[in-house]
């Protein structure tokens, strides 16, 4: 009886190495704690229990971005015309404010690489009020070429946008929408859902 117990205890226990692991921001690219600017801080460099940010979610600590963007439909400003979750991204990926610009000091050090989408976002995938769910420029062919969102998975998500000029809340797609900032998921590229086979791409898209 005792072995028999045993064999299923040793078996439970490779069933539970078998389980995938969430990801997590400790190791992602995202944590900054080896940097000498981020004082071996993880959280800081974007988050503060105190003196955040006003009007800002997630108790923010981050510079933000104030740049204009050449957009899909024309020009776009960082305060008028991004989902907030979006504007929080860009005040690093813009390239215009530097990573260690958070506490309210200035920084130096600006991100590089494949990383920095610059503020020229016509060869990005359009993300705030130029991705809104659906498409007005889809007209009424729209649900011919895009899912409808409630089959969307769970780590799939789409913002809100409200327009500063009519006052309408509309969904749009955010960097949020194919990108976790913390890594949850524990993807490539810091993704919702695993790219394999085009899978997120296709979650929005009908190809």
């Amino acid at each position: 009886m005792l072995r028999s117990n045993s064999v299923k205890i040793g078996a439970l226990a490779l069933v539970g190495f078998a389980l995938p692991s969430f990801g997590q921001i400790v190791g992602s690219a995202h944590d900054f704690s080896s940097m000498a600017w981020s004082d071996g801080e993880i959280c800081k460099p974007c988050h503060t229990p105190h003196n955040a940010i006003t009007g800002m979610p997630r108790l923010w600590n981050h510079t933000l971005t104030t740049a204009t963007y050449d957009m899909h439909e024309g020009s776009g400003t960082a305060e008028l015309d991004f989902d907030t979750t979006s504007r929080l991204c860009l005040s690093c990926h813009d390239g215009t404010v530097a990573l260690d610009s958070f506490g309210g000091n200035n920084g130096s050090s600006f991100i590089g690489g494949k990383q920095k989408l610059g503020t020229d976002l016509t060869n990005d995938h359009p993300v705030g009020s130029d991705a809104e769910y659906p498409p007005e420029s889809g007209g009424g062919s729209w649900s011919t070429r895009f899912r409808d969102k409630s089959t969307f998975p769970s780590s799939v998500r789409l913002k809100t946008w409200t327009s500063k000029d009519t006052g309408n809340v509309i969904d749009v797609v955010s960097c949020a929408t194919c990108h976790n900032v913390h890594n949850r998921y524990g993807h490539d590229d810091l993704l919702t859902l695993d790219n394999s086979a085009s899978a997120l791409c296709l979650t929005c898209h009908i190809k």
